[in-house]
């Protein structure tokens, strides 16, 4: 299998979660970088990113201060390979801010693990109080697709 062949379940999953909470950052010349920053009780998502991935990579931590919390402890995985970020370019992560911006990809996936991918990074699945459940899913739309009130 092909680095981000869609089809495949697991970069299915990983393509759809990098759309979510990844970041590219372009550099001077060919440089730059795809960051993923999620809490440390979560960094088996980005150790098992890292084991897909066939290009170097690092997976880093840090405590700081946030909104929610005066210690957040945050891990954060680094894939710096061009080859690898011209490829989520051509899937469809764009460099910089993306979150209008972001679609479906655009050759055949697996649209189960793409979604799967989306929630785990952006949303939420469990229980209300009462005892219902619920799936939740942060987005953005476009300012050219918002309906007139």
């Amino acid at each position: 299998m092909t680095f981000m062949d869609l089809e495949g379940p697991r970069y299915a999953y990983m393509f759809g979660f990098l759309q979510a909470d990844g970041h590219l950052q372009a550099g001077t010349g060919q440089k730059g970088r795809l960051t993923v920053e999620i809490s440390h009780r979560d960094i088996g998502i980005l150790r098992a990113f890292q084991q897909l991935c066939p290009y170097n990579s690092t997976i880093t931590e840090r405590t700081r201060a946030t909104n929610f919390s005066a210690s957040h402890h945050s891990a954060i995985w680094t894939l710096c390979a061009l080859e690898a970020r011209d490829r989520l370019v051509e899937l469809g992560i764009p460099y910089g801010k993306k979150s209008t911006r972001i679609t479906p990809p655009p050759v055949p996936f697996s649209r189960r693990d793409y979604l799967r991918g989306i929630i785990d990074a952006d949303g939420a699945v469990g229980f209300t109080s009462q005892g219902l459940p619920f799936v939740s899913l942060a987005t953005t739309i476009s300012p050219s697709r918002r309906r007139p009130a």
